[in-house]
């Protein structure tokens, strides 16, 4: 497992684990962020800034910080 700040782009991710407290849980569970759920890594940039994931055809900009406590494993590659 690794945290979505590591993963790399455009492969489907499964979401591990969400660390930190239940208000952010919620807060990410109600954008569709939620353990077992799949997600695509569509922005890597090489020096900081927000992560965007594709989660069910929306786009959701993380913030490191947050992004940085959301486990995911690779599951495959986004074409196939």
């Amino acid at each position: 497992m690794m945290m979505l700040t590591k993963a790399p782009c455009n492969l489907i991710l499964e979401i591990k684990s969400l660390a930190g407290g239940l208000g952010w849980q919620k807060r990410l569970e109600s954008v569709g962020i939620q353990e077992g759920r799949k997600v695509r890594k569509i922005v890597c940039q090489p020096f900081g800034g927000p992560v965007v994931i594709d989660v069910g055809g929306s786009r959701i900009s993380l913030g490191r910080g947050i992004a940085s406590k959301i486990g995911v494993e690779v599951i495959k590659s986004a074409k196939g």
